[in-house]
């Protein structure tokens, strides 16, 4: 007698229902591990950062990874193997979360999967103990999983081999399979257009009570919790549309500031900038201890740049993040665009940006149609942000990295080329050109890790009087630091060839006890030294705190260059809003400025700015060309 369909398919079925049960459980288990990996402290848990909502955006987050193992479920079949492999993922990224929260105040973002192909580099930054503990932690996860799934599912197909004899057919679980996989796909689809207008996650999740907050990430996975913080930095139009932008309005704003250009320029040489050379030095976790309430420290680690910035144009930068965000500092330089400006899930414009494009209007491209040649220096891998396509993408010349360098010394223990030599790598590749260059360095030497690094370190205390082992590392290289910087511009000094440079740290080093980041201000935090100096002579004035997007027109003011339209309009911004990052604006007079405490002016000057960032990043670039040509004398 032929069974009927009907019968056939419920019987097919009914294995699947604990495993179903199962990959729930399963699911609600790993979002369960991935929340709890934002935290620093369990037991200084901050519950407030916590949406009214939390369970159910818990229960929805549970929902979307259900999808996933669904999926994995589906493709391998079987359900000890699936959650072995579930496992083991949960615990890789969960490990990968805590050490970026821990280490740079950050949760993981999507787009930092191209870091998996700079393993090496990961395992330096977290050290080599810590990446064979992670391993092994890894492989008792996974090992674990699958024994214990393995020892249940034996009693649970005993008991089902005793109630239901008759096997399921073959081509119903592979029906079933394919069916369960093709839904989980679709539906992972659709969660990858988080972000995109009318998508229903999102709005199930905003149903629900989620409160996105785009000024803090950190506060955005623990408030909405790991899920739906992931889903938030999915793929995102880098900046939206601004209103009125058009052609015509373009051209209204080229000449507006082509108008301003040509007011600045009455007391400017066309040709200031003509034989002279341009250093822009971005030093790794370069800032000022002394600055910090509650760190106590027995010597000024950085006398030198001190009394530089007593001398020259400096005053204090502000950064976008603590413990990590460089390339974003180095973007900020390079374009004058502000990432404060761009969505906030554009965690990276180096990683999610710049590489969609054959070129990117840049500072590199104005200095290269103005006579110089453009060399990009970078102690290190290649890879680290894509620096290789991103600098291709800018127009420099050529980019000079660890193994092409011909100084590669270090201090001490330091694992990374110290910074003496990357000075060197500059100076040497300065007397060496005929032509005047303009250089971008970015260094590594006072990059994470600092133990061990340093024998001769003197003892640095928090705000409890006790040492603070890593810190007393740090500092000490940034006395190295100092003392490269002093003979570096020593010898400047002494050159024929005029040359200017702008130096700048980019961000506070995340090792820091968190008794510190409470003893300060957020603005406090995130304030790195920075200064324009040159070899001939200039005016020169102490500046309220900025954003590196004003760097070129600090150095054209230095160097009494004319201006051409772009920088005329950052030169005006830069007198009513003299910082904004991280969250934070900064007026005019050295003071936090809100958004509704802004001039008119300064608000008409914001909103020609965001058009022309949108139509120079990802608009039509009707003013790219305008907005770089200086106007020519009437």
């Amino acid at each position: 007698m032929t069974e009927p369909p009907l019968t056939r398919w419920r019987r097919a079925a009914r294995p699947f229902v604990p495993g179903l049960a199962a990959t729930a459980a399963l699911a609600m288990v790993c979002n369960v591990v991935l929340d709890l990996s934002g935290l620093m402290d369990v037991e200084q848990y901050l519950w407030d950062y916590k949406t009214p909502a939390y369970l159910g955006l818990f229960v929805l987050g549970s929902l979307v990874l259900w999808a996933l193992v669904g999926l994995v479920h589906a493709v391998v079949g079987r359900l000890k193997v699936t959650v072995a492999l579930v496992a083991t993922a949960t615990a890789l990224v969960a490990a990968a979360n805590f050490e970026k929260v821990r280490l740079r105040h950050e949760p993981i973002y999507p787009s930092d999967s191209a870091f998996l192909g700079n393993i090496g580099f990961l395992g330096d930054v977290v050290g080599l103990r810590a990446v064979v503990l992670l391993v092994l932690c890894v492989f008792l996860v996974g090992g674990a999983g699958f024994a214990a799934t393995a020892a249940v599912l034996r009693r649970l197909h005993d008991r089902q081999r005793s109630a239901h004899p008759h096997e399921v057919g073959r081509r119903a679980r592979v029906a079933l399979r394919l069916a369960t996989g093709s839904l989980c796909l679709a539906a992972l689809g659709y969660l990858s257009q988080f972000n995109d207008p009318g998508n229903d996650v999102r709005r199930a999740y905003e149903a629900m009570g989620a409160y996105w907050r785009p000024y803090s990430q950190e506060r955005n996975y623990l408030g909405n919790g790991f899920v739906g913080g992931f889903l938030y930095n999915m793929h995102v139009p880098a900046m939206a549309r601004p209103r009125g932008y058009s052609a015509a309005e373009m051209a209204r704003v080229v000449a507006r500031y082509r108008r301003t250009a040509e007011r600045i320029n009455r007391t400017r040489e066309l040709h200031a900038l003509d034989d002279v050379n341009v250093v822009m030095i971005l030093s790794e976790s370069f800032t000022d201890p002394e600055a910090l309430r509650g760190v106590h420290l027995r010597a000024d680690p950085i006398p030198y740049t001190r009394r530089l910035q007593a001398s020259t144009t400096s005053g204090r930068m502000l950064a976008a993040q603590v413990g990590g965000g460089t390339a974003n500092m180095e973007f900020e330089a390079l374009t004058g665009m502000s990432v404060s400006q761009f969505a906030p899930q554009l965690g990276v414009p180096y990683q999610m940006l710049v590489p969609e494009y054959d070129t990117f209007p840049s500072t590199v491209g104005w200095f290269e149609r103005n006579g110089h040649r453009t060399l990009a220096i970078h102690p290190f891998t290649t890879e680290m942000y894509r620096r290789r396509e991103v600098y291709r993408v800018f127009g420099f010349d050529d980019f000079v990295w660890d193994a092409k360098m011909h100084h590669r010394a270090v201090v001490q223990h330091n694992r990374y080329i110290s910074d003496s030599a990357a000075f060197d790598e500059v100076r040497g590749s300065i007397d060496s050109e005929d032509t005047p260059l303009f250089v971008n360095l970015v260094t590594m030497q006072n990059h994470l890790p600092y133990e061990g690094n340093y024998d001769d370190a003197q003892p640095v205390t928090g705000p409890a009087g006790n040492v603070m082992p890593e810190i007393t590392q740090y500092v000490r290289g940034l006395t190295y630091t100092d003392q490269a910087l002093k003979h570096f511009i020593d010898e400047l000094s002494h050159s024929d060839e005029k040359t200017v440079v702008v130096f700048y740290g980019d961000h506070l080093p995340g090792v820091y006890p968190e008794s510190v980041f409470e003893g300060n201000s957020d603005r406090a935090v995130l304030e790195t030294p920075f200064f324009v100096w040159a070899n001939f002579p200039g005016p020169t004035e102490k500046q309220p705190t900025t954003s590196p997007i004003y760097f070129m027109d600090l150095l054209l003011e230095r160097t009494g260059a004319a201006v051409p339209p772009y920088y005329a309009l950052l030169h005006e911004m830069r007198q009513e809003i003299a910082a904004m990052d991280g969250g934070i604006m900064v007026g005019s007079s050295d003071g936090m400025l809100a958004p509704d405490q802004m001039s008119a002016r300064a608000a008409r000057l914001l909103r020609d700015y965001r058009l022309v960032q949108y139509d120079l990043s990802v608009g039509r670039r009707y003013s790219a060309r305008a907005m770089f040509e200086v106007p020519p004398r009437r």
